[in-house]
């Protein structure tokens, strides 16, 4: 598999790790919640799953308004579970929770679960992002199995939207 960069303003970085792909099975993490409870990806066995890395909530490329865009778009999908994960800390998720509220999204920190980067393929390698995550997403079926895999190729990008929409309806019964 070719290496994979993100582009930040004039910078390029190397991202590193194995990018889980569309039908596969979606790695196992446990990561910790804004009340600094450790979460596991089991808890949400049952459930599809929209789960997005960012690089911080409180980036002004590839954070917080590239969520709100996202969910604003997928209104429509009401038992869709949100997870976002990124490098912020618990404390930092608590605060974003309280300045804009984000129903129905769940977020995690890799505060405790440093291993994920790798093993989701969005460890940003180089300066000057070098230990954050690159803005992905995976689709996620009820058992884990991965419908779409997208990693942005730069931070000002938008995530595909008609990908995700028509995986969500190919999944949809008869």
């Amino acid at each position: 598999m070719a290496q994979h960069f993100l582009r930040y303003g004039d910078e390029s970085m190397a991202v590193g790790g194995s990018f889980p792909e569309a039908g596969q099975l979606l790695p196992s993490f446990m990561l910790v919640d804004e009340h600094l409870r450790d979460v596991a990806l089991e808890r949400f066995l049952g459930r599809t799953k929209l789960i997005v890395t960012l690089l911080s909530l409180d980036a002004e490329q590839g954070g917080l308004a590239l969520l709100q865009q996202l969910r604003r778009k997928l209104e429509g999908w009401p038992l869709l579970q949100f997870i976002v994960i990124s490098v912020d800390s618990p404390f930092s998720l608590h605060r974003a929770r309280k300045e804009h509220g984000l129903p129905n999204v769940v977020l995690l920190s890799t505060l405790r679960g440093r291993d994920f980067h790798k093993h989701f393929g969005v460890l940003l390698q180089d300066y000057p992002l070098a230990g954050m995550t690159c803005p992905a997403l995976w689709l996620v079926d009820d058992d884990d199995r991965i419908l779409y895999a997208q990693r942005l190729e730069n931070a000002d990008d938008d995530f595909d939207l008609a990908a995700i929409r028509n995986a969500l309806l190919a999944k949809l019964p008869g």
